[in-house]
This record gives structure tokens, C-alpha cells and sequence, in this order.
């Protein structure tokens, strides 16, 4: 992979050092980083770490993540998970079709949808079909936690006017849509363990109607 011109990973994460070490060790030395510990009972510790002193949320933390790596200067932001459940090298890879499109997806559904819990990829399925409805594309995941995008893309959306929950990511993705701009998506294989941190069947719910919502408005 050729992860220039200058790449920052943004990794959001809550009470998982293990898997944060592990996903820290995936990475090519002097990748630039950033760990968004988003209120840990127990601070997380990386080489390079900001710090929220509440849980504040999952879109707050890639708020903070995506904030910082525009500051540092970084021209291509990768979105990775601190729990891990991403591979890596797939995550990383979509840096490169950046050079393609200004937003990039890794879909589960071009790697191996198999392991996801039924349940979970039937809504999936379901809320990505209606968005393909809505806005004349044919994604086949519009609800993974793997992505990457152009920081001049980021720098020109309203981010810190989302939500501060799981609602964050497809306000954003909405957002852009809607301005016209391109999707690509890439393959990125993902797992499901007890470590991976995933959220219950009714916030899961009250996420799905809130991205109803948020597509047809």
C-alpha cells in the first residue's frame, strides 16, 4: 500500500487496551495515529492519545479524531476501530482509492458478510438498499465502520453538527451524497468475538430509525 500523501488514522475507542495495542502493532512505523479514548474507565495509553474526560460518544470521537488530523495537516484520514474488528491492512488499504473518489468504504459485504450476526446484516442490508433507493447508487454497505476520507472532503462538511452517536456516520455519509460526490468502496474483512464491542439490539433499532429518518429527509 502507498500511504501518502500524508495519511493520519483516526482510531476511536472505549475500554480496549488489548485490542488498541494490537491494532498500534498492525500499523507502519511512523504512520501518523491518533487514539481518541472516549472516556475509558481506564485511560487508554498509545504513543499519541486525546483524551475525552466523559464518554461522549462515537461520533464525538471521530468529531475529535477527524479535528485533530486536519490541524496536523494530514491530507487522507483512515477511520479504524480501537476494538480491533476491522483487519487492518484492508482499513489501510482504502487510503489508496482515495485517488479515485473522496470518500472510501471497506465493505464487509465484498470480504466475508458470512460473519455477521444475521439480524445485523439484515437491517444492513436493509438501510443500505433504501439509501441506494433514495440517492440513484448501488453500494452494497453503507454501515461499516471502515473508512477513509480526503481531508479537504471533511474540511468542507459540517461534521461538528452531527450527532455525537452511532448516528454520525450516516448523517455523514448522507451529507455527502446528497453534495453530489462519490462513494468508492473496497473490501475489508472483519470478525466478531468477544472482544469486538458492538451495540445492543435496541440502540441498534433506534439507530436503523434514526438513518430512515435521516435518508429520506
Amino acid at each position: 500500500m502507498s500511504l501518502t500523501p500524508k495519511t493520519c488514522v483516526v482510531i476511536p475507542a472505549l475500554n480496549c487496551q488489548s485490542t488498541v495495542d494490537a491494532v498500534l502493532a498492525a500499523l507502519p512505523e511512523g504512520l501518523l495515529a491518533v487514539v481518541v479514548d472516549d472516556g475509558s474507565d481506564t485511560r487508554l495509553h498509545a504513543p499519541n492519545v486525546y483524551r475525552h474526560a466523559t464518554n461522549r460518544g462515537y461520533g464525538a470521537a471521530q468529531k475529535s479524531g477527524y479535528a485533530y488530523a486536519i490541524a496536523q495537516g494530514a491530507e487522507r484520514i483512515v477511520l479504524l476501530h480501537g476494538d480491533d474488528q476491522y483487519n487492518t491492512s484492508d482499513t489501510l488499504l482504502l487510503a489508496d482509492a482515495l485517488s479515485e473518489a473522496p470518500a472510501v468504504l471497506g465493505s464487509r459485504f465484498l470480504a466475508n458478510a458470512d460473519v455477521i450476526p444475521g439480524w445485523r446484516r439484515l437491517g444492513n442490508r436493509g438501510l443500505t438498499g433504501l439509501a441506494n433507493l433514495r440517492f440513484g447508487t448501488r453500494h452494497t454497505e453503507l454501515h461499516t465502520g471502515a473508512r477513509a476520507f480526503r481531508a479537504d472532503l471533511l474540511r468542507s462538511t459540517p461534521f461538528n453538527t452531527f450527532s455525537d452517536d452511532y448516528l454520525f456516520d450516516q448523517q455523514l455519509l448522507c451529507h455527502i451524497l446528497r453534495s453530489g460526490q462519490t462513494i468508492a468502496e473496497r473490501p475489508v474483512r472483519v470478525r466478531y468475538d468477544d472482544a469486538v464491542q458492538s451495540i445492543s439490539l435496541r440502540r441498534s433499532i433506534r439507530y436503523g430509525l434514526g438513518c430512515v429518518r435521516e435518508i429520506l429527509r
